[in-house]
Parts: structure tokens; C-alpha cells; sequence
């Protein structure tokens, strides 16, 4: 669809400021990584720009429009561009892990089990859950349930994909699945917001790094400007290991 232009956006929830007139410009084709701490917004910026959460003010511009005036067909059209990496892999719980993820593909594309399974069978065998397709969320790992959570969001090619925490309760292998798997799709030229805390991982992947505050948006650039830059916030982040 294209670039992503953030304009003067603004969250509250309740009487909490989340988000404080954000602005930034996402080319098509970076990986964007949101660096933070606890609280700071990354995830509200990652629903509001995935069109999963609802602002009081200011505008996202995907491709030359505003989705925030999309009507319920055209955002349904824009989710279906994209796929977002849940921090609480958020399965539906009374279904097995292979009808969540045939779900998509059943309801949006309107294909059989079979031609549903050719779909997301070389992610699970990627991941090794070929053993787990008939078990509902509740029997597996959280480590497992993120990776299924990471298949949903990427198994029917988007152009836009939100990881929010993809590395976290995964163990040593899947990690370097998951990280093995995220080059492949920047080298494919996906649009990636990236919410990680490893940050040897996101700034090695990171096209542009992003450091919010309070909601609000402190420092936009590159990784090698991130590195040096001064503010006292973001350099403890850097360094808190």
C-alpha cells in the first residue's frame, strides 16, 4: 500500500495521556523499532498504527490515506494487509491451534482444510509444531503459543507486519528461528514495527529506531545515530545489561 505518515497523534485511555502528538514518517519497506520502557507506548502505537485501537486525535496515513476514516470494509481490507505478533500470542482458546491458524485462510479466502494446511504447513514444520495442530492453546508453552501467534501474523504474505515482543519466553532455537525468519521478510521488502527488549536485535534488523517517553516521541533515526544519541533515558536502555 506504501508509506506510513503519523501526524499529530494523540491516545488517552481513561485519564491516562498514552500516546502525545506523535508524529514520524515510516517508508515503505523499513523495519521500525520502538524502544522504550514499560509503559511508555510502544504497544499503543503499534494498535493504533495496525488500526486495532482507536485515537482522539491526529491521523495515520497508509498509502496515501487516512485509515482512521476507513469504513468497516476498508479497514477489514487494510487488517488483511496486515499481521500482528500479539505480546499474549491472544489464540482463541476453544479452538485447536490448527483451526486458529486455517481460520484466516477459511473465512478470508474461502479455502478447504486442505489447501488451508498447504498455507501454514511450512511455518509449523519451520517451527517444529506439527505435533501440536490438534491440541487447543491451553496444552501448549507460552513459548510455543507466541510461535503460533508468529505464524498467524505472516502465513498469508502481508505487507505490513507488528511484532510486539516476538523473542520474549522463546527458548534458544526458536529464537534463532524467529530471528532467521524476520530477515527473510525484511529482505522481501515487508513494512516491519518492531517492539523488542533485545536490543542488539532490534537495532541490528532496524532500517530506523524510535524512542518514546511518556507517550511521547523523543528520537527518530537511524541505528547508528540511535547509538549516539545523548538522551539519558534511551542510553540506560542501551546499556542496562
Amino acid at each position: 500500500m506504501g508509506h506510513i505518515y503519523v501526524k499529530n497523534l494523540s491516545l488517552s485511555l481513561g485519564d491516562a495521556l498514552v500516546l502525545d502528538s506523535i508524529e514520524d514518517f515510516i517508508p515503505d519497506g523499513t523495519v521500525y523499532y520502538l524502544v522504550g520502557k514499560s509503559g511508555s507506548g510502544r504497544t499503543s502505537l503499534l494498535k493504533t498504527v495496525a488500526g486495532l485501537q482507536l485515537v482522539q486525535k491526529g491521523e495515520i496515513v497508509v498509502g496515501g490515506r487516512n485509515i482512521l476514516r476507513f469504513n468497516q470494509k476498508e479497514m477489514l481490507d487494510y487488517h488483511c494487509q496486515c499481521g500482528f505478533v500479539f505480546q499474549n500470542a491472544a489464540l482463541i482458546s476453544n479452538m485447536t491451534i490448527e483451526d486458529n491458524l486455517l481460520l484466516y485462510f477459511r473465512y478470508h479466502e474461502g479455502l478447504s482444510t486442505r489447501e488451508g494446511r498447504k498455507k501454514i504447513m511450512p511455518y509449523v514444520e519451520m517451527f517444529q509444531l506439527e505435533n501440536e495442530l490438534k491440541l487447543r492453546p491451553a496444552s501448549l508453552s507460552m513459548g510455543e503459543r507466541m510461535l503460533v501467534n508468529i505464524i498467524r501474523a505472516v502465513m498469508h504474505d502481508p505487507m505490513y507486519i507488528f511484532w510486539d515482543n516476538p523473542l520474549a519466553n522463546l527458548d534458544p532455537v526458536s529464537k534463532r528461528n524467529v530471528r532467521t525468519l524476520f530477515g527473510e521478510l525484511k529482505a522481501r521488502g515487508k513494512t516491519m514495527l518492531l517492539v523488542s527488549d533485545d536490543f542488539d536485535f532490534g537495532c541490528r534488523v532496524a532500517d530506523k529506531v524510535a524512542y518514546l517517553e511518556e507517550g511521547r516521541l523523543l528520537f527518530s533515526g537511524t541505528p547508528s545515530e540511535a547509538r549516539a544519541c545523548t538522551l539519558e533515558g534511551f542510553q540506560a536502555l542501551f546499556h542496562q545489561e
